[in-house]
């Protein structure tokens, strides 16, 4: 019997009249109570249907469940695949069958949920997103499905229009493989500064690229940064310059020298936190994999989720490029499940090379389209040993962000010989988008998670084709299927706000390898494709377990927290052509309706 059973047994106990007559009679010492019932056995006069009927009324009537779910559910477990039936109380399931079971257990103060045709999953798991990025790409200019600079700056210069002179532009999305056309005076297709200066002239303006490795500012950003022809380019970044002066381009760890015009206190960190949360609900996502967090983040977090204001669960990594986060938790010690199992923090999220749209990501051997560079290394492969050493006696999990193939390699080969004392380490590599031939199979050896985002295919292959040359994308980007079958654990998440939170398109990506528009018409390399139920796995049960949290989360199991998300069409066998018409009805935290969509049928 589990603790809940056991709890709701006693007040059952207290319920029974039978049962008020014997518990106050007896004494609560364990030595009077077993005398007790000695004697008790031992009364000769006492018949024996008499005392039947009393231990058959003092049997602990169920505690009735605060909810119940009635439709077409798959439970990830593959012992009890589908079910249409689950009852719930304080959070979690206490039940999981055949619907008539489920009503059985109600009383007049039960809800009872009928789903009628819609079909439920356990809460969807976004394994890698970046919270305070989705919240600061609710206030920020979105930038994303700009066909050209100029529509880029008519977006930024039609914000400015509404603001003080002074006041900061901030804008993410922008992303110049997707542009119809080069911008005039490009370097290698990226933008410089000069237009967008001349637009918008009496603002600051940082506008974010849709990887997070690069940015552009404007001339009023980079004299109020100090950025000029003699600033000293820091260690694993870029800032691009032409003619010895600065573009306003600048990629990894350059990026934040921007940091000044993007800082934000406490009380913005909470309303970034708040904004993701509910745009995450509303996509269906119960739990999300936050890689990379600020110490601002952390606090506010933390701070949500000791007074009850956080409504879905994150799960959270340290970011180790923040020295001050680093430093701080390191000395604290993981967190995990606080505030009702609604935040953890017991992870740290290590950067180790850039990505491919800005030729950032490091390759064994130069890029196709960019013979004069190989990538970028952007974290000291030393200091992260050290670290993996330094966070190893409370256990912390270690993820390290690789998308080129040389950062692929080189981290495994930091991993390999903690692997193999670290006992439970389940060590992450975020993306592992690209691998070298050969690779594979170690991530398997080491016990080694692939945390990869499908979506990216869907969005990045069509250009980036040109980063690698066919015969490297054909050996070695998204093999998700090759992983699969070397027993390699995979996950799926969307890297939010890189790409739009939306499950339902990285579904999509995994099991057909097309674009959103369908192409190609039998997908690239579709020798990688993920069946249904395993792109399903990558973001419930898979990604539980990526974050030690397959004992509470990512299947529907009788003791597991009651998180659901109900679509309005079974992803499993919907016509493939169908699929991205799936749409989010309800999400349920701990058997909490927390986004509910106008057409979901409740009673």
């Amino acid at each position: 019997m589990n603790l809940a059973s056991q709890d709701h047994a006693s007040r059952s106990l207290f319920s029974c009249p039978a049962g008020v007559v014997i518990y106050r009679s007896i004494s609560t010492n364990r030595e009077k109570l077993l005398g007790h019932c000695d004697m008790f056995l031992r009364i000769k006069r006492l018949n024996y249907c008499v005392m039947a009927t009393l231990l058959m009324a003092c049997q602990p009537a169920p505690t009735p469940p605060d909810v119940v779910i009635l439709g077409d559910l798959y439970t990830m477990n593959p012992t009890q695949p589908q079910v249409d039936g689950v009852a719930v109380r304080d959070g979690r399931f206490i039940y999981v069958g055949d619907g008539s079971g489920a009503l059985a257990l109600r009383d007049s103060n039960t809800r009872v949920i009928d789903l009628q045709g819609a079909t439920a999953y356990p809460g969807l798991i976004d394994a890698h997103v970046h919270v305070a990025g989705i919240g600061s790409a609710q206030r920020s200019v979105d930038l994303t499905g700009a066909s050209s600079f100029s529509e880029l700056i008519d977006r930024v210069a039609a914000r400015a229009s509404t603001l003080r002179a002074g006041v900061v532009v901030q804008g993410r999305g922008w992303h110049q493989s997707k542009w119809l056309t080069p911008p005039t005076g490009h370097i290698e297709g990226f933008p410089t500064h000069h237009a967008l200066s001349a637009a918008v002239p009496n603002h600051p303006v940082v506008l974010e690229h849709a990887n997070g490795h690069s940015a552009l500012l404007n001339q009023r950003a980079m004299e109020q940064l100090g950025i000029d022809a003699d600033t000293i380019t820091p260690e694993g970044g870029i800032i691009v310059m032409s003619d010895g002066q600065p573009t306003g381009l600048l990629h990894e760890t350059a990026i934040a020298l921007a940091a000044p015009l993007q800082t934000y206190d406490l009380q913005t960190a909470e309303e970034l936190v708040e904004l993701a949360q509910q745009h995450l609900l509303s996509e269906g996502i119960t739990t999300a994999h936050d890689a990379g967090a600020l110490q601002v983040d952390l606090e506010a977090q933390w701070a949500m989720a000791r007074r009850g204001d956080l409504n879905m669960r994150l799960y959270s990594m340290v970011y180790a490029s923040d020295e001050g986060a680093l430093t701080e938790w390191l000395a604290r010690g993981p967190v995990i499940n606080a505030g009702d199992a609604r935040l953890t923090v017991r992870s740290i999220k290590v950067q180790a090379d850039g990505a491919l749209g800005s030729r950032t990501a490091w390759l064994h051997a130069p890029y196709t389209d960019a013979p004069n560079t190989s990538g970028v290394l952007t974290y000291d492969l030393d200091a992260l040993s050290q670290l993996i050493r330094d966070s190893r006696e409370d256990n912390w999990q270690i993820n390290v962000h690789a998308i080129g193939d040389r950062a692929n390699s080189e981290v495994l080969a930091v991993f390999a010989p903690f692997t193999a004392t670290a006992g439970d380490h389940r060590f992450r590599i975020e993306h592992a988008q690209h691998l070298r031939p050969g690779d594979a199979p170690l991530f398997a050896e080491q016990g080694v998670i692939a945390s990869m985002q499908p979506i990216h295919l869907s969005s990045d292959r069509p250009w980036a084709i040109d980063r690698l040359g066919q015969l490297r994308i054909e050996q070695g980007a998204y093999l998700w299927r090759d992983l699969l079958d070397e027993g390699v654990l995979v996950t799926s998440g969307t890297d939010s706000p890189v790409e739009p939170v939306n499950p339902i398109a990285n579904f999509y990506a995994a099991v057909t390898r097309k674009t959103l528009k369908g192409e190609p018409e039998t997908g690239f390399e579709p020798a990688q494709k993920l069946t249904r139920m395993e792109a399903l796995y990558a973001m419930t049960l898979a990604a539980a377990y990526a974050a030690f949290e397959e004992q509470d989360k990512g299947s529907i199991e009788v003791g597991k927290l009651a998180d659901l998300t109900v679509l309005n069409q079974d992803l499993i066998t919907a016509p493939e052509a169908e699929i991205l018409n799936t749409r989010v009805l309800m999400t349920m935290v701990g058997g909490e309706v927390v986004y509910e969509r106008d057409e979901a049928v409740l009673p």
